[in-house]
């Protein structure tokens, strides 16, 4: 990890202690991919900045597939402070035709600790998901993981029609759920079903693919028998 002094000028006020454990990287790194992918700056960052809790509602969501106890709350509130952190000082030091070169800089000086926070969550997901019951069998005649193998190596191919890609690969996909039809011979039901593995594995947000799960050593990592 970069020392301060040696962080980029762009972004000299990113603070350290917002990523020095896994679950707070983790969560930075969804807030800056929500913004990089799923926020309208004129619109929506004004509304999100001003308003007490839209930041972390827009957060917890998709937080909660990874950062939850039993009783299915969310358990760790530093993540979630980190990640409120990151976005009220990126609002206050950045302009709006500064935004996506900013957020790149970051995702791209600390994609190694993004990616080990990052793979560290979705593996643990892979793991309970992938093998469990509700997602045994086969997809359309595809193995679950060899699907997901193949999905993840056309994207980093870029068969997958893209929209914004980052420098680190990091990207927002098009038009998933025909391509797939398309690609794969799914039915809308089979689709259906694929997608909400992804997404609740935490492979996929929303239609983003964040850059660490397309990683080799990941995705050649993916079996049935994990």
């Amino acid at each position: 990890m970069k020392d301060e002094e040696e962080i980029p000028i762009p972004v000299l006020w990113f603070r350290k202690e917002w990523i020095d454990t896994n679950a707070k990287a983790l969560c930075v790194y969804v807030a800056l991919l929500l913004v990089r992918f799923r926020v309208r700056l004129r619109t929506d960052i004004p509304a999100l900045y001003s308003e007490e809790g839209k930041i972390e509602g827009r957060l917890k969501p998709y937080l909660s597939i990874f950062l939850r106890g039993k009783d299915k709350k969310l358990i760790d509130t530093a993540a979630i402070d980190a990640g409120k952190g990151f976005f009220m000082r990126l609002v206050d030091h950045t302009a709006y035709q500064e935004y996506e070169d900013v957020l790149d800089c970051i995702e791209t000086d600390f994609y190694e600790t993004f990616k080990e926070a990052y793979l560290g969550y979705v593996n643990a997901n892979v793991n309970v998901i992938v093998t469990g019951k509700e997602f045994t069998g086969k997809i359309s005649g595809h193995d679950t993981a060899a699907l997901i193998r193949t999905f993840l190596r056309d994207v980093s191919a870029n068969r997958f029609s893209k929209g914004k890609v980052t420098p680190a690969g990091s990207s927002i996909l098009l038009t998933p759920f025909g391509e797939l039809i398309e690609f794969y011979g799914l039915s809308e039901e089979d689709v259906q079903r694929f997608l909400e593995i992804l997404r609740m594995a935490g492979i996929m947000f929303f239609d983003i693919v964040p850059a660490p799960v397309l990683e080799r050593e990941f995705v050649d990592g993916l079996s049935g028998g994990r």
